[in-house]
């Protein structure tokens, strides 16, 4: 019963990872076809591989200045949402002020908010503090909408550091942006490295702010730009699986860098 019980979940996970693995495998496959073959032979593997499509969506669809974008937009949301969670998880869990319970509640209550609830009133604030159709602008939407899950991710690590250390700490006489950057950090770098991997792989395959935000073609991401392959009329699948594939490929080199890390997070954030 045991060995039947295995082999079921074998069976289970084996068909959910083929699920998940699948439309990567036919997304590269279609992108190494030509629109002849792809047309005769859409599901089987390509009889005469070609990177014409690959050199086409990076030549033509512009993906490097995309990719530069979105390596702008993604690496300064990441280090201001450490510096902003960091700050609002040091104050929570080891400072005594009135009404902290109360702002941690707020931040989380933020977590079951629809983006899409709050974009009009989100467009016309960056409209009027002329941040629209800038990174800058794009920027601090992600940070606010990360910082909600970082602040509880990293406030739940730093309870569970002891108190004393904090107070042994105020007592030789050290800061508290001292403390938090000296003892703080460095102990939490383990929720850190999580929460910069969760943000990243969110905020490089963010598609309705970026498309919404950023109107000029040489502001656009790099998900924007892949989408901007699709033709009006007619679309040229192999070419957009080509884009498609050079867009999902940083993340999965980062899933297969830090899966470990990603795992200890998830496990870690539910414990805590």
């Amino acid at each position: 019963m045991r060995r039947l019980a295995r082999l079921a979940m074998v069976a289970a996970l084996g068909a959910i990872s083929a699920s998940t693995i699948y439309p990567l495998v036919f997304m590269l496959l279609s992108a190494l076809k030509s629109k002849r073959e792809y047309l005769l032979n859409r599901y089987g593997l390509p009889h005469e591989p070609t990177l014409v499509h690959f050199a086409n969506a990076w030549t033509y669809g512009d993906m490097g200045q995309y990719l530069a974008n979105s390596a702008i937009v993604v690496s300064a949301g990441v280090l201001l949402s450490w510096v902003v969670c960091g700050l609002a998880a040091y104050a929570l869990s080891h400072l005594r002020f009135p009404g902290r319970r109360a702002v941690f509640l707020a931040i989380l209550g933020t977590m079951v908010i629809a983006p899409q609830v709050i974009i009009i009133p989100l467009y016309v604030t960056l409209i009027r503090c002329h941040l629209h159709d800038q990174h800058s602008g794009l920027i601090l939407v992600y940070v606010t909408f990360a910082t909600p899950f970082g602040t509880y991710l990293l406030t739940a690590y730093y309870r569970a550091v002891p108190a004393e250390l904090v107070e042994a700490a105020q007592v030789d006489g050290a800061s508290h942006a001292q403390i938090l950057w000296r003892i703080m950090v460095p102990i939490g770098r383990p929720a850190f490295l999580t929460l910069g991997i969760f943000n990243f792989l969110w905020m490089w395959n963010e598609l309705l702010f970026a498309l919404l935000i950023l109107q000029k073609d040489t502001a656009r991401t790099l998900m924007v730009g892949v989408a901007n392959l699709r033709g009006q009329y007619t679309t040229s699948i192999p070419l957009m699986s080509a884009g498609l594939f050079l867009a999902a490929l940083p993340v999965l080199i980062v899933f297969f860098v830090f899966q470990s890390q990603i795992q200890k997070g998830m496990t870690m954030g539910a414990v805590k």
